[in-house]
């Protein structure tokens, strides 16, 4: 058993020193055919630039012959891509500068700036709950004419809706007209307990009328004009749409049956579904822009209102309430629009959202942190605006950070750190052997 352990350590330093032959060119001074051509001298792929040797030979990617070029001065033996540790512990890239332009990498500043989040949001019309009116009336009867006679209709306040016949009402009218004529008779007699007694009874029927919603005005008519009205008739209490409609000519009425709703559409409320990564930067007070998703409309301005306090489980999202003023009546119920809201997340350092890569479980940036150096700097995102990602900590303003190639750059520090696991490892097995 212990043969077979030895043998698989042998294995895996062999496979370990071929890789790092391969890799890095490792070929002692013996076996180099010219050790000054191989100090002064670099040879290039022609369809590879990026590969390069210290001897002449062929390129292993295509085949092709490579060409000699003179190497800088200062370069050593740098390859594409040089590393080395830092004292603390973390990498360090270094690319000679004339090698940055063959792998693409662009670096750019960090800039500090007052970051506005706008959290796009597809949202519906509805009517105003609180300017929704049920017209019915509080006795019954049978109606005899209808004024407002189709669904669709702009009413406006104290406009007629209907009349209604009916004989409770018939009957409390004539009852209010014999209370006043006995208050006139038995005016001024010898006895106040008749007086107060009288006066409660006409109170009374005059309290019936108005609890039955008929108006100080019809009141008044009818004690000037002693004349009892048939037919009593109802006016809108407000200004809006009929959006329903039970009141027909001959119809059988009650107190239970809704004749109309009425709404009014002058200020309307709009629900947008806000995914739930969002929600920290909505709040109730908020303005937001509600644009039509057709022609060249003027955008619409509301106010957050409310918000739901569920999520829904399937869409992931919570629904928000704006409240939106209707000029025209060009916000109509069910109409999709689209919704916009801005939170000022306030001055904060932003990149460009490619220059940050990330692993699900590290966010990085690679900050060029010298000449041809850059190093992996692990950075806690904010949200997204725009083509930009705001960064809470990490790096500062000013900071030069990887915009392009910056995912070259992570795989070679991956390798890096391969590269040194197996070298410890080699370690540890040359003690055990």
């Amino acid at each position: 058993m212990k043969n077979i352990f030895k043998i698989f350590l042998i294995i895996l330093l062999s496979l370990g020193i071929g890789y790092g032959i391969a890799k890095f060119n490792l070929v002692p001074n013996f076996l180099s055919p010219n050790k000054q051509e191989s100090k002064n001298e670099l040879y290039v792929c022609p369809m590879h630039p990026t590969y390069t040797s210290d001897r002449p030979g062929d390129c292993p990617i295509c085949g092709m012959r490579l060409v000699k070029k003179e190497r800088k001065e200062g370069s050593g033996n740098a390859t594409i891509v040089e590393r080395k540790m830092k004292q603390e512990g973390a990498f360090k890239l270094e690319i000679d500068p004339d090698k940055q332009q063959y792998i693409g990498i662009k670096v750019t500043k960090t800039i500090k700036k007052d970051a506005i989040k706008e959290i796009k949001a597809l949202g519906t019309i509805v009517p105003d709950e609180t300017k929704l009116a049920h017209i019915h009336t509080k006795f019954s009867g049978f109606i005899h004419h209808v004024f407002a006679d189709y669904e669709g209709k702009l009413v406006e306040k104290d406009q007629p809706l209907f009349t209604v016949y009916s004989p409770e009402l018939v009957s409390t009218q004539e009852e209010y007209l014999l209370a006043l004529e006995a208050e006139k008779k038995l005016k001024g007699n010898k006895f106040p307990e008749i007086d107060k007694a009288q006066s409660s009874l006409l109170q009374a029927a005059k309290r019936r009328l108005e609890l039955w919603d008929i108006s100080s005005e019809q009141i008044d008519n009818l004690r000037e004009t002693k004349q009892v009205t048939k037919e009593l008739t109802f006016y809108s209490p407000v200004n809006g749409f009929i959006t329903k409609r039970e009141a027909f000519e001959g119809t059988e009425i009650k107190p239970d049956t809704t004749l109309y709703d009425i709404v009014d559409l002058s200020k309307v409320w709009v629900f947008v579904e806000v995914y739930e990564v969002d929600l920290p930067l909505v709040m109730i007070g908020q303005s937001a822009t509600v644009h039509f998703q057709y022609g060249s409309e003027k955008p619409f301005i509301g106010k957050i209102t409310y918000i739901s306090p569920v999520i829904e489980p399937t869409t992931r999202t919570t629904k928000v309430r704006l409240e939106v003023n209707n000029p025209g009546y060009k916000l109509k119920p069910d109409m999709y629009v689209d919704a916009v809201i801005l939170s000022d997340i306030g001055s904060q350092v932003v990149v460009p959202t490619r220059a940050v890569i990330d692993s699900g479980e590290r966010k990085i940036v690679f900050v060029k942190s010298g000449k041809g150096e850059f190093t992996p700097q692990e950075v806690e995102l904010g949200p997204e605006i725009n083509d930009e990602r705001v960064i809470y900590s990490g790096i500062n303003e000013g900071d030069e950070v990887v915009t392009d190639g910056n995912f070259l750059l992570d795989s070679e520090s991956n390798l890096e750190t391969a590269l040194q696991q197996m070298k410890t490892l080699g370690g540890h097995a040359g003690h055990m052997m």
